[in-house]
C-alpha cells in the first residue's frame, strides 16, 4: 500500500498508473510579493492540478514630502498584500508548459492606509500651519476580504527534472474600493466629509490588481 495525504492506492509491480499521486511545491517571486505553493496534480497526464498557498509583501517605510524649504509632511505608509489562496491549474495543451489558471483567495488585510502628520511649521504656498492645526490625517483605502483571481503562465507544474523555471501573469479582482476618512485639526473647519462619496466613484474602477511572477517549482515526486 502507498499513501499520500489520506489517499491510498495499492500498487502492483508492473503499473505506473497507481502509483501515489505527484506533488510540487512552487516560490513566486514578483510584484504580488513572495508566495509559496503546493500543487497537486490529478491524473497521470499532469494537465490539470490544484495549489494552495498565499503570496504576501508590505511596504512600511515613513515618507516625507517637502512643501517648502524646511516644511515637511510626513506619510507613515500600511501598504500590504496578503493574500491565502486556492486555485485550479490547467495545461490545454499536451506536451506544452502553456497553463491557465483561476481561482479564490481570501485576504486578511484588504487595505492601504495613511497616517499623515506635520513636526514642524508648515508651509502651504504662503500659508503657514502649526502640528496643532493639522493634526492627524487617517486615510485608508479598503476592498472586499474575497478575491477572485485569473491568470496564464508558461510552466511545468511537475517538472521532469525535479526543478523548473516558470512565468505567470494573472490579476486579482478585489471589488469596489471605500474610503475610510478620519481627521482632526484645521480639516474638521471643512466639508471634505462630503466629498469622500465623490472620490470612491472615482476609485470605483480600481478593482483590479494586476500580478506578474517568476516561479521555480520542485517535484516532491518524479514521474516515471
Amino acid at each position: 500500500m502507498l499513501s499520500s495525504t489520506g489517499y491510498s492506492f495499492q500498487a502492483k509491480p508492473d503499473s505506473v498508473g497507481r502509483k501515489a499521486l505527484p506533488y510540487s511545491v512552487s516560490l513566486q517571486l514578483g510584484t504580488s510579493g513572495v508566495g509559496l505553493y503546493c500543487n497537486h496534480v490529478f491524473n497521470q497526464s499532469r494537465r490539470l492540478a490544484v495549489r494552495v498557498g498565499g503570496q504576501y509583501v508590505a511596504y512600511r517605510k515613513p515618507i516625507r514630502i517637502e512643501t517648502a524649504p524646511d516644511s515637511y509632511i510626513g506619510i507613515d505608509p500600511d501598504l500590504v498584500i496578503s493574500v491565502l489562496q486556492a486555485s485550479l491549474k490547467w495545461n490545454p495543451f499536451p506536451h506544452n508548459s502553456f497553463f491557465i489558471v483561476g481561482g479564490l483567495g481570501y485576504t486578511w488585510h484588504p487595505a492601504m492606509r495613511f497616517v499623515i502628520t506635520v513636526n514642524g511649521k508648515l508651509n502651504l504656498g504662503g500659508l503657514e500651519l502649526t502640528p496643532q492645526d493639522v493634526g492627524v490625517v487617517k486615510l485608508g483605502v479598503r476592498w472586499h476580504p474575497l478575491v477572485g483571481y485569473v491568470g496564464w503562465g508558461f510552466g511545468q507544474t511537475m517538472p521532469r527534472k525535479r526543478f523548473g523555471i516558470g512565468f505567470e501573469m494573472g490579476v486579482y479582482y478585489l471589488g469596489r474600493p471605500s474610503i475610510n476618512l478620519d481627521y482632526e485639526g484645521f480639516l474638521e473647519t471643512t466639508t471634505i466629509d462630503e466629498q469622500v462619496p465623490v472620490v470612491e466613484r472615482n476609485l470605483s474602477g480600481y478593482r483590479y490588481l494586476p500580478s506578474i511572477n517568476l516561479t521555480l517549482t520542485y517535484a516532491l515526486h518524479r514521474s516515471r
